[in-house]
């Protein structure tokens, strides 16, 4: 199938969900024409919504009569579909390698982001870090192995770095509100490298935010609610915009800075 022959996508995202932010960098890249539906993740789904995703996540993309789900296959698909200018790299042993550092930021890097970011018990907090800096220093073995000295994994801008840049985006967080600053650990000249260009890159400067936004909408996040639950205490969820966060000040950090 041809992209001429394709009707436009429809996506259906959230403004500050990193997965759908993804596919948002993937269409930007390759210039796609594209129908976008905001779907509130605070709010309960609908009906209509769940029938296109039981699971009731985003991205959800709705393309020539197929829904298809999950940021990393989505991404995928649209490369097939629009291959100019490619996302995935050329050769199949680059495409397995790819496939495989998607992999980890799917089931380790976001997931331990997310794990320093809320965990709440102090006597378990450790722990969790030190997990979350592993994964740094076993990215960076990843990057040595496949011979990484240059802004992108596979020579261009592609769909590693559009699949880790909203992660590596949110990791201010851990950094505001928890003190914790894995590039400082050292040994890890490839990773630093890497992030800072992927995050320069127009494309992901174009679908992010700035860093003090991130740290204000993602606050309750530090007290261990997600997706619109308020923390004891507050009377509202920091991702209700009906406060901007260019009126909001900055969030008290959970721990003192260093």
């Amino acid at each position: 199938m041809s992209a001429m022959d394709a009707g436009q996508p429809t996506i259906y995202s959230m403004w500050a969900c990193p997965y759908a932010q993804r596919t948002r960098a993937l269409l930007t890249f390759k210039g796609i024409e594209h129908r976008l539906v905001e779907i509130d993740l605070t709010k309960p789904r609908p009906d209509w919504f769940l029938e296109l995703n039981p699971a009731g996540k985003v991205p959800v993309l709705v393309h020539d009569g197929h829904t298809i789900s999950e940021s990393a296959v989505i991404n995928e698909y649209l490369d097939e579909v629009y291959p100019k200018p490619p996302a995935m790299p050329a050769t199949p042993y680059e495409r397995s390698q790819a496939r495989l550092l998607i992999e980890f930021c799917n089931n380790r890097f976001a997931p331990n982001l997310y794990r320093v970011l809320m965990e709440q018990d102090a006597s378990r907090r450790g722990r969790v870090q030190d997990n979350a800096a592993a994964d740094w220093r076993a990215l960076e073995a990843i990057l040595e192995r496949l011979g990484v000295d240059d802004d992108a994994v596979f020579g261009d801008f592609g769909i590693v770095e559009m699949t880790f840049a909203p992660f590596f985006e949110r990791y201010v967080l851990n950094d505001y509100y928890w003190n914790f600053r894995p590039l400082e650990q050292g040994g890890l000249a490839r990773v630093a490298r890497w992030r800072e260009a992927m995050l320069r890159h127009p494309t992901i400067r174009a679908t992010g935010m700035a860093p003090e936004d991130y740290i204000k909408l993602y606050e309750d996040y530090s007290y261990g609610c997600s997706n619109g639950k308020v923390p004891p205490g507050r009377a509202r969820s920091s991702f209700d915009l009906d406060v901007l966060l260019s009126d909001r000040p900055m969030p008290e950090r959970r721990v003192p800075r260093d």
